[in-house]
Protein backbone atom coordinates (compact mmCIF):
# COMPACT_ATOMS: atom_id res chain seq x y z
CA UNK A 1 0.00 0.00 0.00
CA UNK A 2 1.15 3.33 -0.63
CA UNK A 3 1.88 6.15 1.36
CA UNK A 4 -1.39 8.51 -0.17
CA UNK A 5 -3.75 5.44 0.38
CA UNK A 6 -1.92 4.69 4.08
CA UNK A 7 -2.66 8.46 5.10
CA UNK A 8 -6.27 7.75 3.48
CA UNK A 9 -6.71 4.64 5.79
CA UNK A 10 -5.27 5.85 9.08
CA UNK A 11 -5.44 9.35 9.43
CA UNK A 12 -8.59 9.07 11.61
CA UNK A 13 -6.20 8.20 14.49
CA UNK A 14 -3.42 11.17 13.64
CA UNK A 15 -2.45 12.85 16.66
CA UNK A 16 -1.71 17.13 15.60
CA UNK A 17 1.83 15.76 15.76
CA UNK A 18 0.94 12.94 12.84
CA UNK A 19 -1.03 16.08 10.89
CA UNK A 20 2.06 17.88 10.99
CA UNK A 21 4.15 15.45 9.97
CA UNK A 22 1.83 14.11 6.90
CA UNK A 23 1.69 17.45 5.99
CA UNK A 24 5.10 18.08 5.60
CA UNK A 25 5.69 14.35 3.80
CA UNK A 26 3.30 15.43 1.23
CA UNK A 27 4.67 18.39 0.43
CA UNK A 28 8.98 17.29 0.41
CA UNK A 29 10.25 15.77 -2.22
CA UNK A 30 13.76 15.35 -0.76
CA UNK A 31 12.66 13.09 2.13
CA UNK A 32 14.47 9.95 1.26
CA UNK A 33 17.60 11.74 1.54
CA UNK A 34 16.94 12.81 5.50
CA UNK A 35 17.73 11.41 8.25
CA UNK A 36 15.44 11.47 11.24
CA UNK A 37 16.67 13.43 12.62
CA UNK A 38 17.14 16.09 10.15
CA UNK A 39 13.75 15.26 9.63
CA UNK A 40 12.14 16.07 12.92
CA UNK A 41 14.15 19.36 13.10
CA UNK A 42 12.60 20.25 10.16
CA UNK A 43 9.00 19.61 10.70
CA UNK A 44 9.98 20.66 14.45
CA UNK A 45 8.73 17.43 15.92
CA UNK A 46 10.64 15.18 17.62
CA UNK A 47 12.54 11.78 16.72
CA UNK A 48 10.40 10.30 18.56
CA UNK A 49 7.34 11.25 17.26
CA UNK A 50 7.85 10.29 13.56
CA UNK A 51 9.03 7.10 15.00
CA UNK A 52 5.32 6.85 16.43
CA UNK A 53 3.99 8.09 12.63
CA UNK A 54 5.48 5.57 11.29
CA UNK A 55 4.03 2.44 13.50
CA UNK A 56 0.67 4.52 13.16
CA UNK A 57 0.99 4.14 9.69
CA UNK A 58 1.76 0.43 10.17
CA UNK A 59 5.14 1.26 8.91
CA UNK A 60 7.97 -1.65 10.11
CA UNK A 61 10.51 1.83 10.46
CA UNK A 62 11.22 4.74 9.13
CA UNK A 63 13.62 3.31 6.30
CA UNK A 64 10.35 1.55 5.41
CA UNK A 65 8.30 5.08 5.06
CA UNK A 66 11.30 6.38 3.13
CA UNK A 67 10.53 3.40 -0.01
CA UNK A 68 6.87 4.46 0.11
CA UNK A 69 7.56 7.79 -0.26
CA UNK A 70 9.93 7.10 -3.64
CA UNK A 71 6.96 4.94 -4.65
CA UNK A 72 8.59 1.42 -4.10
CA UNK A 73 5.36 0.31 -3.44
CA UNK A 74 3.61 1.06 -6.32
CA UNK A 75 6.30 0.60 -8.87
CA UNK A 76 6.13 -3.21 -7.33
CA UNK A 77 2.22 -2.97 -8.09
CA UNK A 78 3.02 -2.18 -11.84
CA UNK A 79 4.24 -5.52 -11.94
CA UNK A 80 0.45 -6.94 -11.28
CA UNK A 81 -0.47 -7.30 -14.98
CA UNK A 82 -4.47 -7.76 -14.19
CA UNK A 83 -4.13 -4.33 -12.21
CA UNK A 84 -2.06 -2.76 -15.10
CA UNK A 85 -4.74 -4.49 -17.88
CA UNK A 86 -7.98 -3.39 -15.79
CA UNK A 87 -6.19 0.50 -15.61
CA UNK A 88 -5.70 0.06 -19.10
CA UNK A 89 -9.49 -0.02 -19.97
CA UNK A 90 -10.40 2.66 -17.47
CA UNK A 91 -8.28 4.88 -19.25
CA UNK A 92 -9.57 3.59 -22.96
CA UNK A 93 -13.05 4.04 -21.64
CA UNK A 94 -12.62 7.30 -20.11
CA UNK A 95 -10.65 8.26 -23.20
CA UNK A 96 -13.08 7.15 -25.72
CA UNK A 97 -16.39 9.21 -23.52
CA UNK A 98 -13.91 12.33 -23.71
CA UNK A 99 -13.99 12.29 -27.43
CA UNK A 100 -18.16 12.18 -26.85
CA UNK A 101 -18.45 15.13 -24.49
CA UNK A 102 -18.79 19.23 -25.41
CA UNK A 103 -17.78 21.63 -22.87
CA UNK A 104 -20.37 24.07 -24.46
CA UNK A 105 -23.50 20.68 -24.28
CA UNK A 106 -22.09 20.29 -20.84
CA UNK A 107 -22.75 23.89 -19.64
CA UNK A 108 -26.09 24.34 -21.27
CA UNK A 109 -27.22 20.92 -19.37
CA UNK A 110 -26.03 22.28 -15.99
CA UNK A 111 -27.61 25.51 -16.77
CA UNK A 112 -31.10 23.49 -17.41
CA UNK A 113 -30.70 21.58 -14.38
CA UNK A 114 -30.04 24.62 -12.30
CA UNK A 115 -33.07 26.53 -13.41
CA UNK A 116 -35.83 23.50 -13.30
CA UNK A 117 -38.26 23.74 -11.16
CA UNK A 118 -37.95 19.91 -10.44
CA UNK A 119 -35.27 17.03 -12.33
CA UNK A 120 -36.41 14.05 -12.50
CA UNK A 121 -33.48 11.34 -13.05
CA UNK A 122 -34.36 7.88 -13.95
CA UNK A 123 -33.22 4.61 -15.48
CA UNK A 124 -33.21 0.73 -14.56
CA UNK A 125 -30.59 -1.30 -13.54
CA UNK A 126 -27.10 -0.38 -13.36
CA UNK A 127 -28.26 2.93 -15.19
CA UNK A 128 -31.13 3.11 -12.18
CA UNK A 129 -27.69 3.04 -9.85
CA UNK A 130 -26.39 6.04 -12.09
CA UNK A 131 -29.85 8.29 -11.48
CA UNK A 132 -29.57 7.74 -7.75
CA UNK A 133 -25.88 9.06 -7.66
CA UNK A 134 -26.39 11.78 -9.12
CA UNK A 135 -29.71 12.39 -7.82
CA UNK A 136 -27.53 11.85 -4.06
CA UNK A 137 -25.08 14.95 -5.52
CA UNK A 138 -27.83 17.25 -6.79
CA UNK A 139 -29.85 16.90 -4.07
CA UNK A 140 -26.96 18.08 -1.63
CA UNK A 141 -26.89 21.39 -3.94
CA UNK A 142 -30.71 21.84 -3.05
CA UNK A 143 -32.19 21.16 -6.10
CA UNK A 144 -35.70 19.92 -6.26
CA UNK A 145 -34.59 16.10 -7.61
CA UNK A 146 -35.47 12.71 -7.18
CA UNK A 147 -34.45 9.59 -8.65
CA UNK A 148 -37.15 6.25 -9.43
CA UNK A 149 -35.98 3.11 -10.77
CA UNK A 150 -39.24 1.38 -10.20
CA UNK A 151 -41.13 1.39 -13.62
CA UNK A 152 -44.77 1.90 -12.56
CA UNK A 153 -43.18 5.22 -10.42
CA UNK A 154 -41.12 6.54 -13.28
CA UNK A 155 -44.29 6.95 -15.72
CA UNK A 156 -46.16 8.40 -12.63
CA UNK A 157 -43.57 10.77 -11.53
CA UNK A 158 -43.30 11.71 -15.20
CA UNK A 159 -46.70 12.46 -15.87
CA UNK A 160 -46.35 15.37 -13.35
CA UNK A 161 -43.53 17.10 -14.81
CA UNK A 162 -44.32 20.12 -16.88
CA UNK A 163 -42.63 22.91 -18.75
CA UNK A 164 -40.53 24.28 -16.13
CA UNK A 165 -38.97 20.95 -15.14
CA UNK A 166 -36.21 18.83 -16.38
CA UNK A 167 -36.32 14.49 -17.11
CA UNK A 168 -32.64 13.33 -17.43
CA UNK A 169 -33.28 9.27 -18.85
CA UNK A 170 -30.07 6.92 -18.43
CA UNK A 171 -30.03 4.14 -20.73
CA UNK A 172 -27.76 1.78 -21.62
CA UNK A 173 -29.13 0.33 -24.74
CA UNK A 174 -32.12 3.78 -25.30
CA UNK A 175 -34.49 0.73 -25.36
CA UNK A 176 -35.82 0.10 -22.06
CA UNK A 177 -39.71 0.42 -21.77
CA UNK A 178 -40.14 1.84 -18.85
CA UNK A 179 -37.98 4.97 -19.42
CA UNK A 180 -39.26 5.04 -23.31
CA UNK A 181 -42.74 5.63 -21.53
CA UNK A 182 -41.38 7.69 -19.18
CA UNK A 183 -39.82 10.03 -21.73
CA UNK A 184 -43.35 10.27 -24.20
CA UNK A 185 -45.14 11.30 -21.02
CA UNK A 186 -42.61 13.97 -19.76
CA UNK A 187 -42.58 15.32 -23.61
CA UNK A 188 -45.96 15.62 -23.86
CA UNK A 189 -46.24 17.56 -20.53
CA UNK A 190 -43.39 19.55 -22.15
CA UNK A 191 -40.85 19.43 -19.81
CA UNK A 192 -37.10 18.83 -21.10
CA UNK A 193 -35.67 15.34 -21.88
CA UNK A 194 -32.02 14.93 -21.20
CA UNK A 195 -30.70 11.82 -22.59
CA UNK A 196 -27.45 9.43 -21.34
CA UNK A 197 -27.04 6.80 -23.34
CA UNK A 198 -24.79 4.35 -25.13
CA UNK A 199 -26.69 4.14 -28.21
CA UNK A 200 -28.63 5.92 -30.96
CA UNK A 201 -31.43 3.91 -30.80
CA UNK A 202 -33.96 6.50 -32.08
CA UNK A 203 -36.98 5.61 -30.29
CA UNK A 204 -35.62 7.69 -27.53
CA UNK A 205 -33.10 9.85 -28.72
CA UNK A 206 -35.43 11.22 -31.03
CA UNK A 207 -37.48 12.41 -28.26
CA UNK A 208 -34.56 14.34 -26.85
CA UNK A 209 -33.14 17.84 -26.35
CA UNK A 210 -30.15 16.68 -25.40
CA UNK A 211 -28.54 13.85 -26.34
CA UNK A 212 -25.22 12.92 -24.07
CA UNK A 213 -23.08 9.61 -25.44
CA UNK A 214 -20.97 7.96 -23.56
CA UNK A 215 -18.57 4.91 -24.03
CA UNK A 216 -19.91 1.23 -24.53
CA UNK A 217 -17.69 -1.01 -22.10
CA UNK A 218 -18.10 -3.44 -24.24
CA UNK A 219 -16.02 -2.02 -27.27
CA UNK A 220 -12.90 -2.94 -24.39
CA UNK A 221 -13.57 -6.85 -25.96
CA UNK A 222 -12.96 -8.31 -22.64
CA UNK A 223 -15.76 -10.36 -21.42
CA UNK A 224 -14.72 -10.12 -17.72
CA UNK A 225 -14.86 -6.82 -17.71
CA UNK A 226 -18.28 -5.47 -17.13
CA UNK A 227 -18.47 -2.24 -15.42
CA UNK A 228 -20.86 -0.50 -17.81
CA UNK A 229 -20.91 2.63 -15.18
CA UNK A 230 -17.48 4.08 -15.87
CA UNK A 231 -18.46 6.39 -18.39
CA UNK A 232 -21.80 7.78 -17.17
CA UNK A 233 -20.04 8.16 -13.55
CA UNK A 234 -17.02 10.15 -15.39
CA UNK A 235 -20.02 12.50 -17.78
CA UNK A 236 -21.35 12.69 -14.46
CA UNK A 237 -18.03 14.14 -12.94
CA UNK A 238 -17.88 16.44 -15.56
CA UNK A 239 -21.49 17.70 -14.66
CA UNK A 240 -20.87 18.01 -11.37
CA UNK A 241 -18.21 19.91 -11.50
CA UNK A 242 -19.79 22.43 -13.75
CA UNK A 243 -22.89 22.87 -11.29
CA UNK A 244 -20.20 23.36 -8.46
CA UNK A 245 -18.72 26.39 -10.23
CA UNK A 246 -21.96 28.20 -9.31
CA UNK A 247 -21.29 29.57 -5.98
CA UNK A 248 -24.84 29.88 -4.52
CA UNK A 249 -25.02 25.40 -5.40
CA UNK A 250 -21.59 25.27 -3.58
CA UNK A 251 -22.53 26.89 -1.07
CA UNK A 252 -25.73 25.11 -0.64
CA UNK A 253 -23.78 21.95 -1.07
CA UNK A 254 -21.40 23.25 2.16
CA UNK A 255 -24.62 23.92 4.41
CA UNK A 256 -26.36 20.27 3.35
CA UNK A 257 -23.00 18.33 4.55
CA UNK A 258 -22.07 20.67 7.43
CA UNK A 259 -25.91 19.40 8.48
CA UNK A 260 -25.20 16.06 7.67
CA UNK A 261 -21.92 16.06 9.94
CA UNK A 262 -23.83 17.64 12.70
CA UNK A 263 -26.64 15.24 12.72
CA UNK A 264 -23.16 12.21 13.19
Amino acid sequence: MDFKNRLQKYSAAFTDNDRKIAGYLLEDKQVAQKSITDLAGEIDVSPSSITRFCKRMQFDSFQQLKYALMDASADRRMNDGEIMHVTDLYESIIHSTQQFLEIGQISRIAEQLRLARRVLFCGVGNSGLIAREFNSRVERMGMDSAAVTDAHTMVMRSALLSEADVLMCFSYTGKTQSVLSAARQAKENGARLIVVTTSGAEELTDLADDIVFVADHALAEDEKFINTQLSSLFFLDVLTYRLLENPELRANRAKTLAALKRFG
